[in-house]
């Protein structure tokens, strides 16, 4: 499959606006082209999107730029907790700028 049609997937965006590449990653368990379009419309108009990361690194660091941007999949887990605790360990091991860090909190509401 195209990375576009892939669903239950841990994801990653990289700036291609920024010189250093400044990169968020996360999880989606529907097909990941909606997942990104979220993100681009975020970019697009950021006001209307004030909890994206995405959108608010677009408003501060290139506001009225066309957003450019890689995907790259890091991991695909059909288990909702096994995705999500992927998608923290790959924060917590590669520290993407963008993130808040707060991937594992979440994890934990998923555990029995």
């Amino acid at each position: 499959k195209q990375w576009y049609q892939r669903r239950v997937a841990v994801y990653q965006i990289t700036c291609e606006a920024c010189n250093v590449g400044v990169r968020y990653q996360g999880e989606a368990d529907r097909p990941l082209h909606y997942r990104i379009g979220e993100h681009l419309r975020a970019m697009k108009q950021p006001a209307s999107h004030e909890n994206n990361a995405m959108g608010q690194h677009y408003a501060s660091a290139h506001p009225g730029v066309a957003p450019r941007i890689s995907v790259t999949i890091l991991d695909c887990k059909q288990n909702t907790v096994k995705r999500k605790l992927s998608e923290a360990l790959f924060i917590q091991k590669t520290k993407p700028e963008l993130n808040d860090k707060t991937e594992l909190d979440t994890v934990v509401k998923y555990i029995p």
